[in-house]
């Protein structure tokens, strides 16, 4: 019994080790393919509603690329074009914080004896050095935006693809089924489509609100740039945990560099972290619930995991990912226990099952 437990460890490690070689070494493919997926979830109801008004299921399914690419275009047009206009004022900007330097350093100065003189000299000997690796990566962000173009158009072609042929490919994943388990497989496949949908969704909600305040913030409190930091901060909330700490944070340490008094930075910092706890703490519970129904350490394991193969992409794809892994693993006998684990409620179906197999709670 022992040989065949530490054997079942042995597979069980192996399968995960495989996996995770997969998704590293295959990520060019797995990327946009995994990323048109969720995007069919989202935009499969707007689909079946364009085919209920009587158009053709592949007329409709090209409106709904049509419209994922025309909102990504979008935001990135607005993007890039506040990022030139941000470029175009940064000769002002050092100019303004070769102003502020004096004044930290004299506060370094002061706390830790280090004089203005030896800064300065510390400074330039790491100057060359901090320049050379800023230019490394920028080159390294232009060759990542082509790679990105790439992957953004294959993923529309593959969003098209899903849409047209949905139900066939759920009929062929149902016939490797065996057919005593093909009303578990039924269920498996439509929780999943249906958690990655209200995920998704639930996020652009949250975000677009995020934005609104946001926005009005910066505006009342004549924030330069308002419109990038605005978009940037709601789209990074996406990550959970690490996107809110730096949409915050971002804008707070622009107006710090503009040297704006202390008031005034306490007043902005002060409404900022109230956004933030109205995001975290109201729009994120009565939004998007318990979708995923993760808990906090599987939610940073996804988020560790997904950065660390597939970048920022990964941190945002492997949350709802860990979330259909849990749901299969729910179906699955032997694993369920691992579902257990990694939910965040007490599941009833999870629970009962487990009082059943008491041996998997010893």
């Amino acid at each position: 019994m022992a040989k065949l437990g530490i054997s079942k460890i042995n597979s069980i490690l192996i399968m995960v080790l495989a996996l995770i070689a997969i998704l590293y070494l295959g990520e060019s493919f797995l990327k946009p393919i995994t990323l048109a997926f969720f995007f069919a979830t989202l935009m499969k109801p707007v689909c079946v509603l364009f085919e209920k008004w009587g158009i053709g299921r592949v007329i409709a399914s090209l409106l709904c690329t049509v419209i994922v690419f025309l909102s990504v275009s979008g935001l990135i047009f607005l993007i890039v074009r506040q990022a030139s206009e941000f470029a175009d004022d940064l000769p002002e900007l050092a100019e303004e914080i070769k102003g502020f330097i004096p004044e930290v350093q004299n506060k370094i100065a002061s706390s830790t004896g280090v004089s203005t003189t030896q800064q300065s000299q510390m400074f330039e000997d790491q100057s060359d050095g901090i320049f050379e690796g800023l230019q490394t990566y920028v080159q390294g962000i232009l060759q990542n935006t082509f790679t990105t173009f790439g992957h953004f158009f294959l993923t529309l072609v593959y969003l098209f693809l899903f849409l047209i042929h949905r139900s066939k490919f759920k009929k062929v994943i149902l016939k490797y089924i065996h057919h005593k388990n093909r009303e578990n497989g039924h269920k498996v496949i439509d929780k999943a489509a249906s958690v990655s949908h209200h995920y998704l969704w639930g996020r652009i909600k949250v975000m677009t609100i995020l934005g609104i305040m946001y926005l009005i913030t910066f505006l009342v409190f004549d924030i330069r740039y308002a419109l990038l930091f605005t978009i940037l901060g709601a789209l990074i909330t996406i990550i959970p945990y690490i996107g809110p700490l730096l949409s915050g944070v971002l804008p707070v340490a622009f107006a710090l560099l503009e040297g704006n008094d202390t008031s005034f930075m306490l007043l902005f910092a002060t409404v900022i972290l109230i956004i933030q706890l109205i995001e975290s703490y109201i729009l994120e519970p009565w939004i998007i619930g318990n979708e995923v129904s993760l808990t906090p350490l599987f939610i940073i394991i996804a988020i560790i995991i997904g950065g660390m193969l597939w970048g920022i992409l990964g941190m945002i794809l492997f949350v709802p990912l860990f979330a259909i892994v849990k749901i299969i693993f729910d179906h699955i006998e032997k694993f369920r226990p691992l579902a257990f684990l990694m939910s965040n409620v007490d599941d009833a179906s999870v629970s009962n099952r487990l009082k059943e197999e008491k041996e998997y709670l010893t």
